[in-house]
């Protein structure tokens, strides 16, 4: 048990219970007293007690409370963040979809002006192409008539008849045309291109003019004439010109125009050639160290027969068709196969002839063998026709009318 003291004299304490009252039910009450009898002071332990547990709950109670009004002052502030976001969100929404809309409206703009400007410019071509047609059209009538000596009534008329004479033969030819290519299973556009229109306009207006130059007495033929004959002299002129300057500029071009003239034709099967050597330097090795490692000569009585020397004899045919097909890369010549060819003919009968015992030599007697027959069915393919053949020009139907 803990000692109190007196807050006053100091000395210890004296621990009662007393009786303060009786409950509802008649049952006594107690408190604690701490009693001081040397200064006949008490004091109510119980009392003081609750009066410390409740000045703190009503501390916690204040923390509590400043804690939820922190809680609720943060919420509101959050939430007045998150409204203030939004509304510059949506801002941000309505000013870039108003920034679309007038970027829409102004290519919209752009486009209508653009399209009326194309349609503008269409009709004032149709327009000039119709003028000119007039025009070539009085023009024609106006010749015609000043060459027949007639009136320009006749004239129009006659001019008419023969238009209408070549529109029939032009849906004639057009009528055969595509009765062909049905046969032919073809299948072309009814409507030609603008280009192809200009020029059949084109076609037509100087078909015009063609007409009223068929007499040759006319004022129209003569001066078609004079205008041919001054057309041909200008392209004379501009042809001199341009020889001319071909000629001072061909000097600076010696070497490049030499360089493409005088290379030969690219010499074929040339991989194969390369092959082929690589096959032999292989082939000079194995048979180089097979014939080191039997040995180079024999003992004993019979020394006619070194295997090791017949490996070194085949070592050296390979060798040789090695170097034949690196020198020979870049010739176009028979010999270039036929001469290697020979030679493994040669190592092949000698491997063939000194085998005896030894497997290996058979061995490299029927790849020789192989190399032999490849070499001579390259030089064969070697001698064929050209890669390419000559052909015919395409004839095609309507190239005069595309030309036109």
């Amino acid at each position: 048990m803990i000692n109190m003291k007196c807050p006053i004299c100091g000395k210890d304490l004296d621990l009662q219970n007393k009786q303060i009252g009786t409950s509802e039910n008649g049952d006594p009450i107690f408190n604690e007293y701490a009693i001081c009898h040397s200064c006949k002071k008490q004091w109510n332990l119980d009392k003081q007690r609750a009066k410390k547990i409740a000045a703190k709950k009503a501390a916690e109670e204040k923390a509590k409370a400043e804690a939820r009004a922190a809680e609720e002052k943060a919420k509101a502030e959050a939430e007045a963040r998150a409204a203030e976001e939004k509304a510059k969100a949506e801002a941000a929404a309505r000013a870039a979809e108003e920034k679309a809309k007038a970027e829409a409206a102004a290519r919209a703009a752009e486009e209508k002006a653009k399209a009326e400007a194309a349609a503008r410019a269409a009709e004032e071509k149709r327009a000039a192409r119709r003028e000119a047609k007039a025009l070539a059209r009085k023009e024609a009538i106006a010749r015609l008539a000043a060459d027949k000596g007639i009136s320009e009534e006749e004239a129009e008329r006659i001019l008419k008849e023969r238009a209408r004479a070549r529109k029939a033969a032009a849906q004639k030819a057009a009528t055969d045309a595509t009765a062909t290519d049905n046969s032919e299973e073809q299948k072309y556009g009814n409507i030609p291109a603008e280009e192809i229109r200009d020029k059949r306009e084109k076609a037509v207006r100087k078909g015009y003019e063609d007409m009223l130059a068929t007499d040759p007495d006319s004022k129209a033929a003569k001066k078609k004439k004079k205008e041919e004959a001054e057309t041909a002299k200008a392209k004379e002129d501009v042809k001199s010109r341009k020889m001319d300057d071909y000629d001072d500029e061909k000097s600076s071009d010696d070497e490049d125009d030499d360089e493409y003239e005088y290379v030969d034709e690219y010499p074929r099967f040339r991989p194969g050639r390369i092959i082929l050597g690589i096959i032999s330097l292989l082939a000079f090795g194995f048979c180089i160290y097979k014939g080191f490692v039997t040995g180079l000569s024999t003992s004993g009585a019979d020394v006619t027969s070194a295997p090791g020397m017949n490996y070194v004899i085949v070592a050296l045919c390979m060798l040789v068709t090695a170097l034949l097909y690196f020198i020979m890369n870049n010739r176009d010549t028979l010999f270039a196969f036929l001469i290697p060819m020979i030679v493994y003919i040669g190592s092949a009968v000698f491997a063939f002839l000194k085998h005896g015992d030894e497997f290996e030599l058979l061995i490299l007697a029927g790849v020789s063998g192989v190399l032999a027959v490849i070499s001579l069915i390259l030089a064969i393919a070697s001698r064929g026709g050209d890669d390419y053949d000559d052909e015919d020009d395409y004839d095609d139907p309507f190239e005069e009318e595309h030309d036109n």
